[in-house]
């Protein structure tokens, strides 16, 4: 029998939490709804008048199309290089702040600064580095005896190109949660490994990393559905370009929508989208064992 008090409390607790839980889905759950709806249809804003449901022949054109099956690997090569190049230099940069020296806190600042400037600006700042014409990094690369190179103009120099200004912006994300992870962390493994005899590199292979697992496998899930959807970098930068060589599905679905005005179909582009970032992470979570009951002892 649930008391007075603890019913007027939860109450008390759903008043509160009611405007916030409304606000939410209404922010979330409507929009889904409705681009699901559309979805089903062949919405056009050329030619509203003959809107109707065509139920799933937009997944079937979809998967029918050469251009998306172009978009997804473009998407998951991009997704996969970014996030395998931010995890690498973030847990090591983690791993060497670890230790506290005069200089750490200085640096700590300088590596997180990325995070602290405007994406688009930050891309736009980029574009004029990567001038081939007039960028300071082609200066840089005349400097040293290397031929300039077109750092957005050829295929595969642009995904490259794509994956380092990402990395160069989320690589502070791994990083704090990586520094969180090591800073919770019990140092008495690595203290018995140190007097067994063990090196630093064998130390961190060994002890540190496997406990780092846990943030690590937040920090992945986190930065590869961020990842999968990235636009404003691609956008500004190569805008999918050269021809489709850096067209990733975010970038399809814009195309399809708002310059061609097909929202059906882009509604489904971006359906599938959510489907195939849920499949993810559901599988590597369960890959990984996260989040699975232990077994009792």
């Amino acid at each position: 029998m649930i008391s007075p008090a603890r019913r007027d409390r939860r109450r008390f607790l759903v008043l509160m939490l009611a405007p916030a839980t409304v606000l939410l889905l209404g922010l979330t759950l409507v929009p889904f709804l409705v681009s699901l709806a559309f979805s089903f249809s062949n919405l056009s804003l050329v030619t509203p008048d003959d809107f109707a449901y065509i139920w799933f022949d937009n997944f079937d054109r979809l998967f029918r199309s050469p251009e998306f099956w172009n978009a997804m690997r473009v998407t998951v090569i991009f997704t996969i290089a970014a996030v395998a190049v931010e995890l690498v230099l973030g847990v090591g940069i983690a791993a060497l702040l670890h230790y506290e020296t005069r200089a750490v806190p200085a640096l700590r600042l300088i590596y997180l600064l990325p995070l602290a400037i405007t994406p688009v600006a930050a891309v736009f700042t980029f574009r004029i580095m990567l001038n081939p014409s007039l960028g300071v990094l082609n200066y840089l690369v005349k400097q040293v005896g290397l031929p300039p190179q077109d750092w957005l103009g050829t295929p595969g120099m642009a995904l490259m190109t794509l994956v380092a200004v990402d990395a160069w912006q989320w690589t502070p994300f791994i990083l704090l949660i990586a520094a969180g992870g090591l800073a919770a962390m019990d140092d008495e493994p690595q203290e018995a490994a140190q007097m067994d005899g063990a090196g630093p590199i064998a130390i961190f292979f060994h002890h540190t990393l496997p406990m780092l697992y846990p943030y690590l496998a937040v920090a992945v899930v986190f930065r590869s559905i961020d990842a999968f959807k990235t636009f404003d970098i691609i956008f500004v930068l190569t805008g999918g370009g050269p021809g489709i060589a850096t067209r990733t599905l975010n970038l399809l679905a814009y195309k399809q929508g708002l310059e061609f005005l097909e929202m059906g179909y882009a509604a489904a582009i971006a359906i599938v989208m959510l489907v195939a970032t849920i499949i993810f992470s559901q599988a590597f979570l369960r890959r990984i064992n996260m989040f699975r009951p232990k077994a009792a002892l």
